[in-house]
């Protein structure tokens, strides 16, 4: 069977997003997010919120089938929340759908990457538009693979930008396989004009398009590949590293926290 996504298949499934959440509730106390999440993908997110910001616990545990993250918003604030998304396309996909339930319909994604681009360096932050699947969730949304749509907001570009960081708009790609990432393939993404990978924006993207929800993706390049085998070899992240990954989080959150006020575009 070469597609796993058929588009004359109006069957319900097994396991009902809506359906799953509400048995984890009494009858009619399902929780309400705001509109707006901020997903982290990241394990560093949630902390420099809280160590910027003085946070409330919105939920102590997100529900869903393999989505167990801390939701938080921050005091005084009321249109937006932050949690981690887990890691890989099926939890990220799993979350998008819980977030949907529960009544979010914007979300940015906010991680890391690799980056393979020939112009491309250790702090770089990408604002994608296009994200190239090569995770195999996005197959069960959309039979036709191929590139993901995304959101890329100006707004946070700015604020990227105010921090020192130096802003991409080139494509990249989303993998399963991050042991398969081979000289070759990489050499293929090239062709398609990415410069940087990750393991969960695309399979979001994806499940917000499928489900009607915007979505945009700001992710940070931690370590940079060598392009060819008689480079040197990989290696993680770099000695400054540590201080553009906080300036690149309090760029995201506090783009959130203004643009959820109104006063970002």
């Amino acid at each position: 069977m070469e597609n796993w996504c058929f588009p004359e298949d109006r069957t319900a499934p097994v396991i009902d997003p809506e359906r799953h959440i509400a048995a984890k509730y009494p009858p009619g106390q399902v929780p309400r997010l705001p509109e707006w999440a901020i997903v982290f993908f990241l394990g560093k997110g949630l902390p420099e919120l809280e160590r910027l910001y003085p946070t409330r616990v919105l939920l102590e545990e997100l529900p869903g089938f393999i989505t167990h993250s801390r939701v938080l918003g921050v005091a005084g604030e009321e249109g937006v929340c932050f949690l981690h998304g887990g890691y890989g396309a099926p939890q990220a996909a799993c979350t998008m759908e819980t977030l949907r339930v529960l009544g979010v319909r914007k979300t940015l994604l906010v991680g890391l990457c690799g980056g393979f681009g020939k112009e491309t360096a250790v702090g770089d932050v990408f604002l994608p538009g296009r994200i190239w699947s090569e995770e195999g969730t996005s197959r069960h949304y959309f039979p036709e693979g191929g590139f993901a749509e995304t959101d890329a907001p100006s707004g946070l570009e700015e604020r990227l930008r105010y921090e020192g960081l130096r802003v991409r708009r080139e494509p990249i790609v989303t993998t399963d396989a991050v042991y398969r990432q081979t000289f070759f393939k990489e050499a293929k993404w090239r062709d398609l004009g990415c410069a940087a990978v990750d393991m969960e924006a695309s399979a979001a993207a994806n499940v917000c398009r499928f489900r009607g929800m915007r979505c945009a993706a700001a992710l940070m390049v931690s370590d940079r590949h060598p392009l060819a085998p008689d480079e040197p070899a990989w290696a993680w992240g770099s000695e400054d590293l540590p201080d553009r990954r906080e300036r690149f989080l309090r760029a995201c959150i506090e783009y959130a926290l203004n643009e959820a006020r109104g006063t970002d575009k």
